[in-house]
């Protein structure tokens, strides 16, 4: 399963792409959203889950990322991760409207993220 995951903080970013391949997933990084873009563009929308921070640098916001896939008719699985859910009154819209969208708090840990993969890579 490809995974695009995406934060600005570059030690989370790192830990978690290292973690995620050692359960077997394969994994692409990116700390903004256009370099994010960019991946996803060039990899033709074959990535079956994307794991984005809701804040970013420069005001960015994975929410729009989010929106942006949806244009794009990105099928695979959002999540977006943040410490704040109630930062965007988006995330409950989404949560409650979108069967392939979902919001971890961080931090969360990573059993619960690989089951939770796992199970929307089954279904």
């Amino acid at each position: 399963m490809k995974i695009l995951i995406i934060d600005d903080d570059a030690d989370l970013l790192e830990m978690t792409a290292r973690r995620l391949k050692r359960k077997g997933f394969e994994t692409s990084s990116a700390s903004t959203l256009s370099d994010a873009t960019s991946l996803f563009d060039a990899e033709q929308n074959s990535f079956a889950a994307v794991i984005c921070d809701l804040f970013l640098a420069d005001g960015e916001n994975g929410l729009n990322f989010f929106e942006a896939l949806k244009a794009k008719n990105f099928r695979g699985y959002f999540i977006l991760a943040t410490g704040d859910d109630s930062g965007d009154v988006r995330i409950s819209q989404y949560a409650a409207t979108e069967s392939r969208f979902t919001c971890l708090q961080k931090p969360f840990p990573l059993e619960e993220l690989v089951l939770l993969l796992s199970n929307k890579a089954s279904a």
